[in-house]
């Protein structure tokens, strides 16, 4: 009996002993909260350092960027119990420059998205004085077209509506996206107004964007069975016939489809945003020819157009190396900064 009696003694004391701790580091965490900076002078002058090594080498410091700050999983839009959210890369944010914005869009064939596969690509991009917003949105196993072109433009206005939260320049936001992410990044440059991807979420702020680049997106779903392809894409289990909810060329989703087509709101007098695309010729998933599409047709209303064409470029693999981000770089550039 004394035994059992001095187990639960045991217990209640560790029990205590544990609140206290806690109780301990609660209280020690909100102190430094609170006082953290409080033994800091960063008015002192700081000398360089005399002690200089045998064998030490000595390198010149260089500052060529900003440092890049990671905030994950940024709520966007509520859909009931489903959270849609971003991942932002910002510039170091105690600078009084506001910066530009670029929402990229991550490809996964309009099916669940890796937000973060392309985070570390897009890094130099931030460290050059971009916010860069990658969005993920309802994919088509949840919700049918045109879900997931409202989620982007959603995200496109709550990036708006936090401007001075992130410091951007809400006059200059550009979109990028690959595969289907480049298809809804093209889809938003060219469809300015249309109220089919319009939500109530941040209705008061703007979705346009100054730029569009464009890495090898599909663009009419229609003709891509037209060109060689690893898919079937006319077959109801494809890639576009699951994001519109049936076969392409099953006349019931001939509305969809259309609403869909980047180049369907291309027009000679409709004010488009200057177009970056990016397509490998041996794509085996998206046909070259979806983006000779989308060129040729910016073209034929006169709309500031660059397309490249990069010879032996897979579905990806090719196209994001150091001279084409350059290259995509210095288009946003001149049309953001």
């Amino acid at each position: 009996m004394m035994v059992k009696w001095l187990t639960i003694v045991n217990k209640k004391t560790r029990a205590l002993a544990r609140y206290f701790a806690l109780l301990i580091l609660l209280i020690t965490a909100k102190s430094f909260a609170q006082n953290g900076n409080a033994f800091r002078n960063p008015d002192i002058n700081i000398p360089p350092a005399s002690d200089r090594p045998t064998g030490v080498i000595e390198v010149d410091a260089v500052f060529d960027g900003y440092s890049v700050n990671y905030i994950k999983d940024v709520v966007y839009a509520s859909y009931g119990e489903r959270d849609v959210v971003i991942n932002l890369l910002l510039p170091s944010i105690e600078s009084a420059e506001s910066f530009p914005l670029i929402m990229f869009v991550q490809g996964s064939a309009w099916l669940p998205q890796n937000v973060y596969r392309s985070l570390p690509v897009l890094v130099d991009l931030a460290r050059s004085g971009y916010v860069i917003a990658s969005i993920e949105y309802r994919h088509s196993r949840e919700a049918l077209a045109p879900a997931q072109a409202q989620d982007v433009k959603a995200a496109i206005r709550f990036m708006r509506a936090n401007a001075v939260r992130y410091n951007i320049n809400p006059a200059k936001v550009g979109i990028m996206g690959s595969s289907s992410g480049g298809h809804l990044a093209a889809l938003v440059g060219t469809s300015d107004g249309e109220i089919t991807f319009l939500s109530q979420d941040n209705s008061d702020m703007p979705n346009d964007v100054q730029a569009v680049v464009d890495f090898f997106g599909p663009t009419d779903f229609r003709q891509m069975d037209d060109y060689p392809s690893q898919i079937i894409h006319n077959d109801a289990r494809s890639p576009e016939s699951l994001v519109v909810g049936g076969p392409i060329q099953d006349p019931e989703q001939r509305a969809m489809v259309s609403t869909y087509n980047p180049i369907a709101y291309i027009s000679a007098e409709k004010d488009i945003p200057p177009f970056l695309i990016i397509h490998g010729d041996v794509d085996p998933l998206v046909p070259f020819n979806q983006s000779a599409l989308l060129y040729e047709a910016l073209k034929e209303a006169n709309k500031e157009v660059t397309f490249y064409r990069v010879n032996g470029a897979g579905h990806g693999p090719g196209i994001f190396s150091a001279d084409i981000m350059t290259i995509a770089k210095d288009f946003l550039d001149q049309h953001l900064k």
